[in-house]
């Protein structure tokens, strides 16, 4: 009988022990992340200006959506000794398209350029050809268009480039704030 309980001892002691080393060595439940990679890259936005005037490097340049006028400025090279940066509003935001001048003392800049006081609105029944071209969008042929229709009848409203089929929507929706009627 002695021997009976010994047995059942051990045999307990060896459950026991088989138990903890199980135990010990099953894995712990730890949650898994799977990340998979994404396909494509989201493009980040961007907008394309034309840098003029008093600037190291004029030119087009490109720069991340939201970015103002100081970045374009200081992406075309920074501004020559000559620049006039008290006439330029160096914290508007960037318009794609825009055309940022930089004027040197006394000079003033050309009509509709952004960040300045000639950003003031674009009459479109006085304007010159040349002065329609600084708007984004309008190329010599479309200010030659505008200019010939505004001849042949006045507009009356700033809608009518876009009604007479003279710009699209897409460059009517990127002027309609530079141009007016007076």
């Amino acid at each position: 009988m002695h021997r009976a309980v010994v047995l059942l001892i051990v045999a307990a002691l060896g459950l026991g022990l088989a138990y903890a080393v199980t135990r010990v060595r099953a894995p712990a439940n730890v949650p898994i992340a799977v990340v998979e990679p994404s396909a494509s890259a989201t493009p980040v936005p961007s907008v394309v200006v034309d840098v003029a005037g008093a600037v190291a490097r004029p030119g087009v340049v490109h720069l991340p959506y939201g970015t103002r006028i100081a970045d374009a400025i200081a992406a075309a090279g920074g501004a020559a000794p000559d620049a006039d940066l008290a006439s330029v509003n160096r914290a508007a935001l960037l318009r794609d398209g825009a055309r940022v001048y930089v004027p040197r003392f006394g000079e003033t800049p050309p009509a509709g350029s952004l960040g300045s006081d000639a950003e003031a609105k674009i009459d479109i029944n006085h304007a010159t050809a040349a002065e329609l071209e600084q708007l984004p969008g309008i190329g010599p042929s479309t200010a030659g268009r505008i200019v010939r229709s505004r001849d042949q009848r006045a507009f009356s409203r700033v809608e009518e480039l876009q009604s007479r089929g003279l710009i699209t929507a897409r460059v009517f929706a990127d002027i309609r704030d530079l141009v007016t009627l007076r």
